[in-house]
């Protein structure tokens, strides 16, 4: 099937492959169709063929229907572009979401001058307001393990209160320890993404891969912590995060 170059170009840009374009133009002038029909006219082979329905179905321009033998049928061009184009700027934003607090520490470490500072953080009241002050200004991406009771790291009803409204961090990860299960699921209407792990030993936010506050004390008390701006250091405690992260089980809410 010979298409127009002009089509293949706009198609190509709404993430078309060439044999996807083949099968959706042949669906738009016939109308419904098998498996088998649409690979012999399409000239797809049929080892291809189910792989190429499969993504413009997943794609949202063509439906199947129930029957058998199974037949497809292209969408409108207009709802398809429409669903095309809400599929696109969800994986852009998802993208971007993921790529920012990548890259952008690299960026500033390159434009602005750095200077490592560490500082030992002491008193429980001292050491929950840290913990406030790095969860409230994350703007990209917060990552929180929790190893002690929230009660002894900050006050959940007030933190709660001050994170609603114009809070909104791109993403929101939080390992808790499984006998915090409960505690944790208050922060599910943010956005947040919580798993469990058995045990946990320490904890500690790390701030838009910025800052980073590791927690030491036990799961009874915690009044001692070590703040930094360090970018290796903060590298190191989010490479940690990230091997404790994929080991722990998902909470089923």
């Amino acid at each position: 099937m010979k298409i127009p170059r002009d089509i293949e170009s706009l198609m190509r840009k709404l993430g078309l492959t060439l044999n996807e374009m083949k099968v959706y133009m042949l669906l738009l002038n016939s109308g419904p169709l098998t498996a088998k029909e649409i690979s012999d006219y399409a000239d797809v082979p049929f080892s291809k063929v189910y792989i190429v329905l499969k993504s413009l179905e997943e794609k949202g321009w063509i439906s199947s229907a129930r029957e058998r033998p199974i037949r497809y049928v292209a969408l409108s061009p207009d709802e398809a572009v429409k669903k095309a184009k809400v599929k696109r700027e969800k994986e852009w934003e998802e993208a971007a979401s993921k790529i920012i607090p990548m890259l952008q520490p690299i960026y500033d470490a390159r434009t602005v001058p750095e200077t490592p500072e560490v500082w030992i953080v002491r008193g429980e009241e001292n050491v929950s307001s840290k913990v406030i002050d790095l969860v409230l200004k994350s703007q990209y991406e917060l990552l929180l393990a929790i190893h002690a009771r929230m009660e002894s790291l900050f006050e959940k009803a007030s933190l709660l209160e001050r994170m609603g409204g114009l809070y909104n961090p791109t993403h929101i990860r939080i390992l808790i320890p499984r006998e915090l299960v409960d505690d944790a699921e208050c922060f599910l209407k943010f956005g947040a993404e919580l798993r469990y792990r058995e045990n946990m030993f320490g904890g500690g936010v790390i701030s838009d891969a910025k800052e980073a506050l590791l927690l030491l004390g036990d799961s009874g008390r915690v009044s001692t912590a070590i703040w930094s701006t360090h970018s290796s250091l903060i590298y190191l405690a989010k490479l940690y995060f990230e091997k404790l992260w994929e080991s722990s089980k998902k909470i089923e809410v």
